[in-house]
């Protein structure tokens, strides 16, 4: 299998264990599912035999939670080691590809030693930016972490964060049910600075009771909560659902769990996770439900980008594979197969870096074209700072792939005096529109040829469909000249 099919499959590798780990994730019903699922997607995504999970406990001591391939002196000699203090904020994982070059002490240097362990990190464990624990992996052998374990390294523990927060609010949302129990007043004390939303409402269904942190979501003083309805922050989408499971949950005195979009007091709408259970007096009189909101926002967005991602990269995968081994001959194939799927794992790669949100125009010239290899002074390139979407930057990718490899093969890049310039212009008027212009010289005599192969058929038909571009191609005696006209986004000026 060549190198740029096998990056190609880890990648879609690492998507589908981040996909899994956010779905087990969501079903745990104990810690230690959770626990299980965060070192399966370790072990899976990263590659290494071992690992660990450890959270700081009530006196700060980091302990061991959950751990694959340790032994019992190992755990019992380096607990409580933690690069981080309970409550740091925004702490940078630690990533050591030889533990004798570190300046650990002598005594931790031989007990890693001793476990037969070379490289190893140390991601931080987060709950609303403070530290709470890590996860560990390692490694028999010196290890050098790349971007894209780094990335997914830092994709897992966030997931693993999300996870401890959602318990932790359920945690929150059992002590306050106990503490109504007592007295209302205390709850309402206690519960006012609660990291979660915590309500409460009557039998009838009117607020009775919202805490610092819904008031400040839907922007309520605290004398408006008798009078304040929260029906129309509701998602119009959701109402009907949200409003008659939670009349249910009223008419027979129970509990419910609900998700559903609200809008806050900024207009934006927010995933809100509901968790709400039927409250009595001490004589048994239904008093109306005690509920806890928390925001699930950043976790649903992170599943539909992986859904999305996933889906994306294949169909792309797909439609090259069918195109590449169609009427040519298996060495062909291949090398030309490999050639694009390189291609697109670098605009990948590029993506990755913003995650996922634009890719510099020049970055991506620079790396598709391989400017600082073999040909880095027969190429110019010239244009104003662009930002691309993350469709365009896949697209344009692929055609300058193809472009450069009909040069090496046939035009400009053929002999050894020709020469390739591109250039790129903006338009703002009256919409954003990107103008590049591929221009090749010096190379040998071009006629327009008989037949289109993939590459002509991917930059003439291709970039019309993905980037709704006009694409023309130009085979004029002095060499290839491709110009590409292509709308762009909003805000592709960086700021």
């Amino acid at each position: 299998m060549s190198g740029g099919s096998e990056k190609l499959t880890d990648r879609l590798d690492e998507l589908s264990a981040l996909y899994l780990l956010t779905d087990r994730l969501y079903r745990a019903k104990t810690s230690h599912e959770a626990f299980e699922a965060g070192l399966d997607a370790i072990r899976d995504g990263l590659g290494c035999h071992r690992a660990s999970m450890l959270l700081f406990d009530d006196a700060g001591i980091m302990r061991f939670v959950a751990w694959r391939g340790l032994s019992e002196r190992y755990r019992k000699a380096l607990e409580g080691h933690s690069p981080w203090v309970v409550g740091e904020r925004n702490p940078d994982a630690i990533f050591v590809s030889h533990i004798a070059e570190t300046d650990e002490a002598p005594a931790v240097k031989e007990i890693i030693a001793d476990e037969g362990i070379i490289g190893l990190a140390f991601i931080p464990l987060t709950v609303q930016g403070e530290v709470v624990g890590k996860f560990m992996t390692y490694y028999e052998h010196r290890h050098s972490f790349v971007s894209h374990e780094i990335d997914l390294a830092t994709t897992i523990a966030r997931q693993i964060g999300f996870y401890l927060e959602r318990t932790r609010a359920e945690e929150a949302r059992r002590v306050a049910e106990e503490e109504l129990r007592g007295s209302e007043q205390q709850f309402r004390l206690m519960s006012e600075h609660a990291p979660v939303m915590i309500w409460t409402c009557d039998a009838l269904g009117k607020c009775t009771n919202l805490n610092i942190m819904l008031r400040e979501f839907w922007g309520v003083e605290t004398e408006d909560i008798p009078t304040f309805n929260w029906h129309p922050t509701i998602h119009p989408d959701d109402a009907a659902d949200i409003g008659a499971r939670m009349t249910q949950a009223l008419a027979t005195q129970s509990g419910v769990t609900v998700q559903g979009r609200y809008r806050n007091c900024k207009g934006e709408y927010r995933v809100l996770l509901t968790t709400a259970c039927p409250h009595f007096s001490p004589s048994g009189v239904f008093r109306g439900l005690i509920g806890v909101n928390v925001d699930v926002t950043q976790r649903e967005l992170l599943m539909a980008e992986l859904n999305h991602r996933v889906k994306n990269t294949l169909a792309v995968v797909q439609g090259i594979a069918h195109q590449t081994f169609r009427g040519t001959s298996a060495t062909d194939a291949h090398a030309a197969f490999e050639g694009r799927l390189m291609a697109l794992s670098a605009a990948h790669n590029i993506l990755t870096q913003t995650n996922w949100e634009h890719a510099s125009l020049d970055q991506l010239v620079c790396n598709s074209l391989q400017i600082r290899g073999a040909f880095s002074n027969r190429f110019s390139t010239t244009g104003p700072a662009t930002l691309l979407q993350p469709n365009q930057a896949l697209s344009l990718a692929l055609a300058f792939h193809e472009l450069l490899t009909n040069a090496v093969k046939y035009g400009a890049l053929s002999n050894e005096t020709g020469k390739i310039s591109v250039e790129w212009f903006r338009i703002a008027e009256p919409k954003p529109r990107l103008k590049l212009v591929w221009s090749e010289l010096g190379g040998p005599t071009v006629s327009s040829p008989a037949r289109r192969g993939f590459g002509s058929r991917l930059l003439e038909r291709g970039l019309a469909a993905d980037l709704e571009a006009e694409v023309a191609m130009d085979f004029q005696p002095q060499g290839l000249v491709c110009r590409i006209d292509a709308p762009l986004a909003e805000g592709s000026l960086p700021q």
